[in-house]
């Protein structure tokens, strides 16, 4: 009996963290290889130094979003530079539709783009780009840094805007999860049900 309430607490508790989570992935999402997520701020990512990256849509609500905007419409994107000495290097912002598929050399960049910001030096550390985006879907964020030898680094995040089936999965994932354990919890709790069953039966 007791490995059984050890299982049901399990299960409780499952539930409990996959209500904790969903909210937040709700708001951050799922980031790119070169981004992560903390909070409601993403973070792309040039060796150990970032870039904080944080969303808001002010006609809508006051909160702050990551890789997923909830819905299409005017967009706010705030860019703060943690390394001091990016205030003094070029920095240039590029949103592509997201394709879908792997992002080579060979890629038409300007066909996909949503909005482009030429390469400027942020001395002040912060800096906003405004965009009104017309449909939900895919994007990936491109931003590409231009170091004084004249090289050149690119890191990328990626985000949603409007709910996609993807913001969903894992709340759909973590519904079965858990009605798989309920169920399991559930026959381990009845064994006898169907020999019960199976003798009133035989007995009528």
């Amino acid at each position: 009996m007791t490995k059984w309430r050890s299982l049901a607490a399990a299960v409780v508790g499952a539930f409990f963290s996959l209500a904790w989570a969903a909210p937040l992935s709700a708001s951050e999402g799922g980031a790119g290889p070169e981004a992560m997520t903390m909070g409601n701020m993403c973070m792309v990512m040039f060796g150990y130094d970032m870039i904080h990256i944080t969303a808001y849509q002010p006609g809508k609500s006051r909160s702050e979003y990551c890789a997923e905007i909830p819905a299409a419409g005017p967009t706010i994107l705030v860019f703060d530079i943690e390394n001091p000495s990016f205030r003094d290097i070029p920095l240039e912002l590029r949103i592509i539709r997201d394709p879908l598929t792997p992002i080579t050399k060979d890629t038409d960049l300007e066909a996909l783009t949503e909005v482009y910001r030429p390469a400027t030096k942020y001395t002040k550390g912060t800096f906003n780009l405004e965009h009104d985006f017309k449909n939900n879907g895919h994007y990936i964020g491109l931003v590409t840094l231009t170091r004084p030898d004249g090289s050149q680094e690119t890191s990328d995040f990626k985000f949603t805007v409007g709910e996609t089936l993807w913001a969903w999965v894992p709340q759909i994932a973590g519904t079965v999860l858990i009605a798989g354990m309920v169920f399991v919890y559930w026959k381990h709790t009845h064994p006898n049900s169907k020999k019960k069953n199976a003798a009133g039966v035989a007995a009528s």
